[in-house]
């Protein structure tokens, strides 16, 4: 890059004057960065099949409109989808998903599935057409390294202004509290249709139920590893932990039908090291 702008002189287009999805698809070389390891359905099943663990296969038409159901009713979504992402952010292939809205959110993913501390803030995953109605920013932030305020119309007053240490963090500050950070701030992924269809597709589904075209995401992984790659590390992440739903490719998992001795034999695993 440095030879194509200092030795010939070529234009430098910086992703952040992009607005529109076309635009991203002309300039965004990196396409989003989905570079790693990618598995089949049928590859999936195998991987279920060889631990014993019950799950559905579901077609697109159905799959997410009945995963932003779950998303909607407050569940906690493993999200596992095609080619993994390069780089220091999860972008929709290999996430965890939840609610924004939900106030309980924050501390639930972070201690029981995160498993660190109550008080980190997570990153919302918007929709590219929606990022200037929640947050003071038009223009693109596809790889998550933009900053921008919540917009002022989705604050909310705070009532105790004395408040200090963990209960001044704890304050719902925004009507998507689970993203807002202290200064109202929030770290955007700006989700687009030209780069990942699937997750765009699944926040579209999901704010057709609640009217919010935003979801938290964080990379798929615990404290202290690094985010799943294949199907056999998600499946241990998955239960190990208290996610509500695993979704790997077209294939649904729920925890609430996974047998008891191979939660209680990831756990072992997992933690082992501890």
């Amino acid at each position: 890059m440095q030879v194509w702008h200092k030795y010939f002189q070529h234009p430098k287009k910086s992703l952040s004057s992009i607005n529109g999805s076309k635009e991203l698809d002309e300039l965004d070389h990196m396409k989003g960065a989905y570079l790693g390891c990618k598995f089949t359905s049928e590859e999936v099943q195998i991987a279920c099949n060889s631990q014993f663990l019950p799950f559905s296969v579901i077609d697109d038409e159905a799959l997410f409109a009945q995963v932003a159901g779950y998303l909607d009713a407050g569940k906690v979504v493993g999200w596992f989808q095609d080619s993994m992402e390069f780089g220091p952010r999860a972008l929709g292939n290999r996430s965890i998903l939840g609610d924004a809205r939900n106030t309980q959110m924050q501390s639930q993913m972070n201690l029981k599935i995160k498993q660190r501390e109550s008080f980190r803030p997570f990153a919302p995953a918007v929709l590219s057409e929606d990022v200037s109605d929640w947050f003071e920013m038009d223009v693109a932030s596809p790889y998550m390294l933009l900053v921008a305020n919540v917009k002022n119309e989705h604050c909310i007053k705070l009532v105790d202004n004395a408040a200090t240490g963990l209960d001044k963090l704890h304050q719902i500050r925004s009507s998507v509290p689970a993203i807002t950070h202290v200064d109202h701030s929030a770290r955007v992924q700006t989700v687009h249709k030209a780069t990942n269809p699937k997750f765009h597709r699944l926040i579209v589904e999901f704010k057709k139920l609640s009217g919010v075209g935003m979801l938290i995401n964080t990379s798929f992984n615990v404290r202290g590893e690094p985010p799943v790659c294949n199907p056999d590390d998600a499946i241990r992440c998955f239960l190990a932990t208290d996610m509500d739903v695993l979704v790997m490719q077209n294939v649904l998992l729920l925890k609430s039908q996974q047998p008891s001795a191979q939660i209680e034999a990831a756990k072992t695993i997992t933690f082992e090291k501890d």
